[in-house]
């Protein structure tokens, strides 16, 4: 560790109670279970920690990049030379009931999407129901709008806390809030702190079979046993799905090392073991040289690719 490394480490222990790690290897931290090792490693707990932590790379220009449970994104193999910032250690969850046909949840940005999406329907809540299975951080789901099939986080979500570049608070309501297919518009470097869903008050056993529906569907169609960063491409059409696309051409299989197309769902690439992020980038390519010619189609990544290496394609 260079002088300048534990100086950094030093100044980050000072202003968080979360663990603090030198030189973690990324791919620990990842479903892609890819990636070479960042600078720093740090897990704040609470939103001020978050703001003041930030506020202090931004003074000592060092980069750095949010991580929820990391599950929609590729670390290339060199690394990331910064500090990672991971929220899972903000984890709080708040209901608001005031007697009306609605209620609101609040979420911090570690709180995984499963359980927000889960205590919802414990409670007959429905809106966010479809959302059961989709894996990942509540503050991640925020930033790309997950969703799937004809619903997304964004029909649901009300008011958005945010941190700047610079770590000062921003709050987006209702009518500031702007999303389509998988993506939020956000203001650039704005990191998401929580967010609030108005939900609709149901019926709590036609929420439960609801949610227990999408979760099977999941678990039969798609690779949720392998690594991997779920859809690895958008869908160009919501009838034209780039899975459906891939699968015609014949790709399922096709691999570059140990990355390899799903063999159940071809819009999903698994690592079989011992991927680089190298082999799945050039995967990559291949496919969308083949889904290019064959029909004139440029796929768009949905998962991020972070860090030191090739161009992202």
């Amino acid at each position: 560790m260079t002088t300048r490394s534990a100086a950094l480490i030093a100044e980050i222990r000072a202003i968080i109670k979360g663990r603090v790690i030198a030189k973690p290897p990324l791919s620990h931290y990842t479903s892609f279970r890819i990636g070479g090792p960042a600078d720093v490693l740090a897990e704040p707990e609470s939103a001020h920690e978050l703001a003041v932590l930030i506020r202090r790379l931004h003074e000592l220009n060092v980069p750095h990049v949010l991580l929820g449970s990391g599950t929609n994104v590729l670390f290339q193999d060199a690394g990331f030379r910064g500090v990672v910032i991971r929220t899972v250690a903000m984890k709080g969850l708040t209901i608001e009931r005031n007697g009306a046909d609605h209620v609101r949840i609040t979420a911090a940005a570690g709180a995984p999407l499963p359980l927000v999406v889960g205590r919802a329907a414990r409670d007959g809540l429905t809106g966010i129901e479809a959302l059961c299975g989709i894996p990942g951080s509540f503050g991640g789901a925020v930033a790309t709008n997950a969703g799937t099939g004809g619903v997304s986080l964004g029909d649901a979500l009300v008011r958005v806390r945010l941190l700047d570049g610079r770590g000062k608070e921003l709050v987006l309501e209702t009518g500031d809030i702007h999303f389509s297919y998988r993506s939020m518009e956000l203001p650039a470097d704005a990191t998401v702190v929580e967010g609030t869903v108005r939900l609709v008050r149901g019926d709590r056993a036609s929420v439960r079979k609801a949610l227990s529906a999408a979760m099977e569907r999941r678990r039969a169609t798609q690779p949720w046993r392998q690594p991997s960063a779920g859809c690895v491409f958008k869908n160009p059409s919501p009838d034209n799905p780039a899975g459906a696309i891939i699968d015609r051409l014949g790709l399922k299989g096709m691999s570059v090392g140990d990355a390899v197309v799903s063999e159940v769902h071809a819009n999903f690439i698994v690592n079989r073991g011992s991927a680089t992020a190298s082999d799945v980038l050039a995967l990559v390519e291949l496919i969308r040289r083949r889904v290019k010619d064959a029909h004139d189609i440029n796929l768009e990544l949905e998962v991020r690719v972070i860090g030191e290496g090739p161009a992202n394609v």
